[in-house]
C-alpha cells in the first residue's frame, strides 16, 4: 500500500512540474509553436465596449480555412488553407509581426493590437479604435 501511495504522489508531482514548464513558455514560444486559425471576429460598432456584431459568421468558407504561422524571426506566413476564394491567389503570403510593450501588444503588418488572451490554445487580440473596436480570436490548429 505504501508503494502505491508513493507512485501516486510521484505521478502528481511529475504532472504538476510538466504543467508548470508549459505555463513558463514565453509568448513568442507560444505563438511560434504551431499554426493559428481565426475562429471569431467580433465588432463593437457603437464604441460602448461590448462586441455585438459577429463578422466571422458572414465570412465565406474559403476565408475561414485560412491559417497563420508565426515564425521566430518575425515573419508571419498567411496560408490560404485548402480552399482559395480565387485560384490565382498565391497559397502563402508573408508579412511581419512583433511583440511590444512587455509582450502586451502584437503588431502584424503595421497594425497594432492589444493582447487580451494568449495561452497554448487561444490568442485573442483587440484593436484600440474606440468608435469601431474589433476583437479577433485565433485558435491553435
Amino acid at each position: 500500500m505504501k508503494k502505491i501511495s508513493c507512485i501516486i504522489i510521484l505521478g502528481v508531482i511529475l504532472l504538476a512540474s510538466c504543467k508548470k514548464d508549459k505555463d513558463d513558455s514565453s509568448k513568442t514560444e507560444i505563438l511560434t509553436n504551431g499554426s493559428w486559425k481565426i475562429t471569431a471576429i467580433m465588432v463593437d460598432e457603437d464604441g460602448n465596449g461590448s462586441y455585438e456584431t459577429d463578422e466571422y459568421a458572414i465570412m465565406p468558407s474559403c476565408v475561414k480555412d485560412n491559417y497563420l504561422v508565426f515564425k521566430t524571426g518575425g515573419d508571419l506566413e498567411l496560408n490560404e488553407g485548402v480552399s482559395k476564394c480565387d485560384v490565382t491567389d498565391p497559397q502563402t503570403q508573408t508579412t511581419d509581426w512583433s511583440l511590444s510593450q512587455n509582450e502586451t501588444r502584437i503588431t502584424i503588418d503595421s497594425d497594432e493590437y492589444i493582447i487580451d488572451v494568449l495561452n497554448s490554445s487561444t490568442l485573442r487580440v483587440k484593436d484600440d479604435v474606440p468608435a469601431y473596436g474589433m476583437m479577433i480570436t485565433l485558435t491553435k490548429r
